[in-house]
């Protein structure tokens, strides 16, 4: 079977009407339990209490980011060392010998003070380390430049390391969202050679997948063409998205904590001539595929 890359057009008129909902394949159910990360570690779902919010801005577009810093115990405290010896450590040949545990949560829209919508993550870590970064301020760049380096090593973006400030009035954007977080012993960790990050995996509580159906048209007779609809969360761009369409298999990859989508097709499909549009309105992506009689 062969593949081809479609290009996503956004269209902001076209809406979402005649839908109905289409049992799911068995054979894409299958291809599913694939992606189901499986655990190394126990885990527990905590919900943070607030710290403080970052705002900062993304390179080149300038689109606004806030980092809400959060705080709770289920995250281990790092070595408690001085300022002299936090000098020596990353000046040294081996910066990975002191790292940070925390957990880095999916980014989600919200309305900043003005109402317009911005990204948001939510960064857990251990309430005694919050009490040291909020008191010395070389402990607290330090943490805000392992934090952005690691939310652009996630999520694959680039942040303006020198353009960032703490609100003074508000302590998150949002509601902080649980986590499920694995437990694990900090010093057995310290053991190993790792980042200076060391990012305890964190699941949100809420799905990862994304939503999607498959519908005929005509809903009777002859079937002229399949409708694929999927919603895209509001905090993945245009370019994260990456569609490809077989003669009888779909499959949608986006960058962040998603799943592929990946089912196959009840019948073949005319690659040539698929029709893509991303309606952001409704945030829905819809994908017309003529079928091949």
């Amino acid at each position: 079977m062969t593949k081809k890359s479609i290009t996503l057009d956004v269209d902001p008129t076209i809406m979402e009407k005649n839908m109905r909902i289409v049992k799911d394949n068995p054979v894409e159910e299958e291809i599913n339990k694939l992606f189901v990360p499986k655990d190394t570690y126990p885990y527990k779902v905590v919900q943070p209490t607030p710290g403080f919010c970052v705002k900062t801005f993304t390179k080149p577009d300038n689109k606004k980011v806030f980092v809400n810093v959060c705080l709770t115990d289920a995250i281990p405290c790092p070595r408690d060392i001085t300022n002299d010896e936090l000098m020596q450590i990353l000046s040294s040949e081996d910066p990975s010998s002191y790292r940070v545990p925390m957990s880095i949560g999916e980014g989600r829209m919200d309305p900043d003070k003005s109402g317009i919508p911005a990204t948001v993550y939510d960064v857990a870590i251990n309430p005694d380390f919050f009490t040291k970064i909020e008191k010395d301020d070389l402990f607290q760049t330090f943490f805000i430049t392992v934090v952005f380096e690691g939310l652009q090593d996630k999520y694959q973006f680039e942040i303006d390391m020198t353009k960032f400030t703490i609100l003074k009035n508000r302590k998150s954007i949002g509601n902080l969202q649980s986590h499920r977080i694995q437990v694990r012993d900090v010093k057995n960790c310290e053991e190993k050679i790792k980042p200076l990050i060391e990012e305890i995996k964190v699941k949100d509580v809420c799905k990862k997948d994304i939503s999607y159906r498959l519908r005929r048209e005509p809903p009777t007779g002859e079937i002229q063409y399949l409708l694929a609809e999927f919603k895209i969360p509001a905090s993945v761009e245009l370019q994260d998205l990456n569609l490809e369409i077989g003669e009888d298999r779909v499959v949608l990859d986006c960058k962040g904590p998603y799943e592929p989508v990946d089912f196959f097709l009840p019948c073949s499909v005319d690659q040539e001539v698929i029709d893509a549009q991303l309606n952001r309105n409704i945030e829905m992506l819809s994908v017309k595929m003529p079928v091949i009689h």
